[in-house]
């Protein structure tokens, strides 16, 4: 069975040196030896009484109390990801991202990437900087980056996604849609990149490009350039998300290289994760059996949680329309022969 919650508690994750949250880190005395990657928190009163921090069970652990100011140079962060939510974390148009599928029932899974890329774009913001978020299709990048961002006021995100190969000219008029710029986008890419700085420049922005592997290294470098000339507070923080391609591009130019501050990189859940985490990602799982599991990841799984929703998808359905009340590998193989590609087999040659 699934872990009842305690109400109003947040995931973070517990480190040797304590436990960040809401710009401070808040340290005890019983932290020395938990070997748990992750806890859940909830503030007292006060920032300065501490918090409270529970097991992911539930079970309450102690105390922690703050210890020294994060150094925060750029904007102010509020943590409002809660432990027990069922949907995805609202992106910059307030739109809420959806699991695959739409998939009823299905929870965030607070896996040890989530919540390395929720510190990670945290760092990456506090710093300014510019980050590369990459990994095959399906491990939950784009997720864990919306997830993040809702900490973050909606009107300083500027989300922008491209689904075929675009061009700087491309990315400044997405930009100038979503500043909200009065007038006519100028004609002159000169004078176009001018007006996108001074922009840029006035509140501390987050730019987010989501699918980066369509970038060519003249959209990297376009949005280096805008990086590169803003200062202080109000230079823009950067996340670049997207698959191999875009780290191979970041990676192979050296000035590009060099001025990417965080690198994460998303990989399919290793076996022991799988068990760890499907049975909470989904009622359909809580009470399965580790073999079924097992079988199920190996055969069609494959550690990521895209293909879990498609298959849970199809289970549901199977299971709906014969009358089936628990999941067995009956019912499991008839679905992965739906979600897995057929097999090419040998054309016959019949001479002609």
């Amino acid at each position: 069975m699934t872990a009842r919650t305690p109400p109003g508690t947040h995931l973070r994750l517990l480190r040797p040196e304590g436990i960040h949250w809401r710009g401070r880190l808040y340290n005890a005395s019983w932290i020395t030896g938990q070997v748990t990657a992750q806890v859940l928190v909830r503030p007292r009163t006060s920032p300065g009484d501490g918090i409270d921090v529970y097991h992911p069970s539930g079970r309450r652990l102690g105390t922690a109390l703050p210890t020294t100011l994060a150094t925060t140079e750029g904007i102010p962060m509020t943590d409002t990801t809660d432990a027990g939510t069922q949907t995805a974390a609202a992106d910059a148009s307030g739109a809420e991202p959806d699991f695959y599928l739409n998939l009823a029932d299905a929870r965030i899974v607070a896996t040890e990437a989530l919540l390395e890329a929720g510190e990670n774009i945290a760092d990456t913001i506090d710093a300014r900087a510019m980050s590369c978020i990459y990994g095959d299709a399906g491990l939950g990048k784009t997720f864990s980056v919306l997830a993040a961002l809702k900490e973050v006021a909606a009107d300083l995100v500027l989300f922008l996604q491209f689904r075929s190969r675009p061009t700087p000219r491309d990315i400044r008029h997405e930009l100038f849609t979503l500043l909200n710029l009065e007038g006519k986008a100028p004609t002159h890419p000169s004078e176009f990149d001018q007006l996108l700085k001074r922009s840029l420049a006035r509140r501390p922005y987050v730019l987010a490009f989501d699918e980066a592997q369509q970038f060519s290294r003249e959209c990297f470098e376009f949005v280096r350039h805008l990086w590169d000339t803003g200062q202080g507070k109000n230079r823009p923080a950067v996340l670049f998300i997207g698959g191999e391609e875009c780290y191979k591009t970041l990676y192979n130019e050296p000035a590009l290289a060099s001025r990417i501050y965080i690198w994460q990189e998303f990989t399919p859940m290793e076996p022991a994760e799988v068990l760890k985490n499907i049975p909470h990602f989904h009622p359909l799982w809580a009470n399965a059996s580790p073999e079924l599991i097992n079988y199920i990841d190996q055969e069609a799984g494959a550690g990521t949680f895209r293909m879990w929703s498609k298959i849970t998808y199809h289970i549901l359905e199977g299971m709906k329309r014969r009358g089936l009340d628990e999941v067995d590998e009956t019912i499991a193989r008839w679905a992965i022969r739906r979600v897995r590609p057929p097999r090419q087999r040998p054309r016959r040659d019949d001479g002609r």
